[in-house]
């Protein structure tokens, strides 16, 4: 399967995924989180008007403001999305309300906007929306992403103070940290990361498979026992939590007296990680979500 084939079937994925929560969940719920379907739910509670066809109409001036501004590439990616999404909430209105508890709206709409999201994210592309009104901002200011973010989900929150009651507005702000945890999540990985530091006399074989079978970079630190006063190398490795098992068995395959140190690791930048294996950066481009 070609990458944009897969890419595309992904957007769909998330963008149904993304049209469920928001109809069975946030919508008859009130649940304002931000973006363009927050403001479409504090509007149909004002004016009226139908959620799914205001996103489809308001994404046309930001297509093309998107299409002059931030270049066709942007553009492409972002198209596709910002039609396909209002479509499919369209299409499942008819869905039931699954809970008219407001803290189990909020908490469970928000893990399925957030995995639908997070899934749109995979896909390499956006659904436009007040994603765009970010890039725009990140590109022709110095405010940073993430301040472009608050500020406009802080502007449709404000908006569902002027539609809804205070204790709406506070369950949809749960409901926006519920979100972008999930997203974070999705965009990072649930994997962990961890780094292993090996001391070992045979070290050259442990490595050459380090490096070649597991594929991952090592480093060489060269290291005093405390005890014995001897010089010796140590290796240093991060890898996936997951990886860490088939990598034990190799090492002490190799050395049973192998001394092997783990420790978690937060977060990982660099060649095999933010970086891909031919050491070429991945698509520049900041597609926000919504």
């Amino acid at each position: 399967m070609s990458k944009k084939i897969k890419n595309f079937i992904l957007l769909n994925i998330g963008s149904l995924v993304t049209a469920v929560g928001f109809n069975a969940f946030f919508f008859p719920n009130n649940i304002v989180t931000g973006g363009m379907s927050g403001l479409a739910i504090s509007l149909h509670e004002i004016f009226g008007w139908d959620t799914a066809t205001f996103m489809m109409v308001s994404n046309i001036p930001l297509l093309l403001i998107c299409y002059f501004c931030l270049g066709k590439s942007i553009f492409v990616k972002t198209i596709y999305g910002s039609w396909i999404l209002p479509i499919f909430i369209k299409l499942t209105q008819f869905l039931p309300t699954i809970t008219e508890t407001p803290i189990l709206a909020t908490l469970f709409g928000g893990l399925i906007v957030g995995a639908g999201l997070g899934i749109v994210f995979w896909s390499d592309s956006s659904t436009g929306g007040t994603g765009v009104i970010v890039q725009l901002l990140g590109k022709y200011t110095r405010i940073s992403l993430g301040k472009s973010v608050i500020l406009i989900d802080g502007i449709v929150t404000v908006i569902g103070f002027v539609a809804f009651d205070s204790d709406t507005v506070m369950y949809s702000i749960i409901g926006l940290i519920t979100i972008s945890y999930v997203i974070n999540t999705i965009q990072t990985g649930v994997t962990t990361l961890v780094t292993v530091f090996i001391v070992s006399q045979n070290y050259q074989p442990i490595k050459h498979y380090i490096t070649t079978t597991a594929d991952r970079g090592v480093t060489e630190i060269p290291v005093k026992g405390g005890y014995s006063g001897t010089n010796q190398i140590m290796l240093m490795t991060t890898i996936a939590g997951y990886e860490f098992t088939k990598l034990q068995e190799a090492i002490l395959k190799i050395d049973e007296t192998a001394f092997i140190t783990v420790t978690p690791a937060s977060q990982a930048l660099g060649r095999g990680f933010s970086l891909q294996k031919s050491h070429g950066r991945f698509d520049d481009d900041i597609l926000m979500p919504m």
